[in-house]
């Protein structure tokens, strides 16, 4: 295994039957990619506003002949405003990697391209966390109160070997139980994560990380990540380090039009089975709500396998042979792989998306039409010299390296959250 610079190098060179530098880890950002399919370039200073008609102006009733009319109503809109979340990525690559690599082309492509390829799955993998989240760009959450360096996480970890987190207390997304911790490894089966440092202490199911110093009410409010699915499709304003979506309050009557349907068990954070009542319910309440018509959903994969036992139990036998019900569920084939998660199952003709990161418990249901990305002049992350004019690929530094940084600014937006609902309390097992 390399060690050291020089033997990166010569790996590079000579690739060991294999093209390119192979990955041994999860580099999907399904989520990312289906939301992706449409962006929105936020002109000016980075700012989008969406006015929304929420009362209908003029009068209509029956009269007696002759009788007097009726008074007039004043229509009302209201605005929803949002600002571009920036993000920053950043490598350094050493002057001797570059020099021993340069007197092989190869190598020395492969070498930057190593780099270039790391950086954007980190941070196609970041971004996607954040579409996934409530706006507090969470990395894994805490199932239960655990003090030591090996923590148990409620869904497969959004963190990366090598990264950089704080571990946030959720009563007041303030404290940081775990302050700029590495992360030393992840076990994505066993649902661990493992830290540098002490062992926590005083630790509560809900705790958090997050990637160091952007999510904190102190110092980083609002917190420096996107919304997500859970902080857009929802009938709650986000947490106060977030800020209210679109800066519209939900909790001001006559702003539900800006609230989402939320369906809980019973008494709420109590898991239930799925089952087509429920996913039926879903799809009536963003009817009824919004006056949409749901063409996805989003789960992830423990989520799907109960959705797959609804099949397994909908069998009948005719001439001796097992066939499934059709009608509102079923699969369409056998599929292939899809960036953007897209699976062979669908429910009542909708297609479903699996992005493996998805949130614990809960199933999002959405019209895409009103679901989108803003995004600045570079409509995907790029390096800042393609973003700008004059501006050299390698930057120098203090030491002996050059530095190269990627930017791009974001935001999760819509311009009717009440055409997506969220099922929480989803039984996994």
């Amino acid at each position: 295994m390399p060690g050291t610079t020089t033997n990166l190098a010569e790996t590079l060179k000579y690739a060991y039957g294999v093209k390119k530098v192979q990955y041994m880890f999860n580099t999907e950002s399904p989520t990312y990619k289906a939301l992706s399919k449409v962006k929105k370039p936020l002109g000016g200073r980075g700012q989008f506003i969406i006015p929304t008609v929420v009362q209908n102006g003029g009068a209509f009733t029956g009269i007696t002949e002759g009788g007097a009319l009726p008074s007039t109503l004043a229509p009302d809109a209201a605005e929803a405003t949002f600002s571009l979340q920036e993000y920053v990525g950043i490598y350094d690559i050493t002057w001797k990697l570059i020099q021993d690599s340069a007197g092989d082309k190869f190598a020395f492509q492969q070498a930057v391209q190593m780099m270039n390829d790391g950086l954007e799955n980190r941070i196609l993998r970041n971004l996607n966390s954040d579409l996934l989240d409530n706006g507090k760009g969470r990395l894994a959450v805490l199932s239960a109160a655990d003090n030591d360096t090996v923590l148990t996480v409620n869904a497969l970890p959004r963190c990366e070997t090598g990264m950089v987190c704080d571990v946030m207390d959720l009563t007041d997304d303030d404290t940081k139980i775990g302050d700029s911790r590495t992360i030393n490894g992840t076990d994505p089966i066993g649902r661990t994560v493992t830290i540098s440092g002490a062992a926590l202490s005083g630790t509560a199911a809900g705790d958090y990380f997050v990637i160091q110093d952007t999510t904190d009410v102190t110092s980083q409010s609002p917190a420096y990540h996107s919304n997500g699915w859970l902080s857009v499709v929802s009938n709650a304003n986000p947490a106060a380090v977030v800020g209210n979506y679109g800066g519209l309050s939900r909790a001001t009557a006559g702003n539900e039009y800006w609230q989402a349907v939320l369906l809980q068990g019973s008494p709420a954070g109590t898991n239930r089975a799925l089952t087509e009542d429920v996913l039926l319910q879903a799809q009536d309440a963003v009817r009824e709500k919004g006056g949409g018509k749901i063409n996805a959903w989003f789960s992830n994969l423990a989520i799907l396998r109960r959705y797959h036992e609804i099949m397994a139990s909908e069998r009948y036998l005719a001439l001796s042979k097992p066939g499934v019900i059709s009608g509102g569920i079923g699969r369409k084939g056998a599929g292939e792989d899809a960036e953007d998660g897209l699976t062979p199952y669908e429910f009542s003709g909708v297609p479903w998306h699996v992005d493996p990161f998805f949130n614990a418990n809960v199933v999002i249901g959405a019209n895409m039409d009103h679901f989108f990305l803003g995004v600045g002049d570079n409509e995907v992350p790029r390096p800042i010299s393609e973003v700008f004019d004059n501006i050299p690929f390698f930057r120098q530094t203090s030491s002996a390296t050059f530095e190269v940084a990627w930017y791009f600014q974001m935001e999760f937006m819509s311009d009717n959250p009440s055409a997506g609902v969220q099922i929480q309390d989803v039984a996994e097992s």
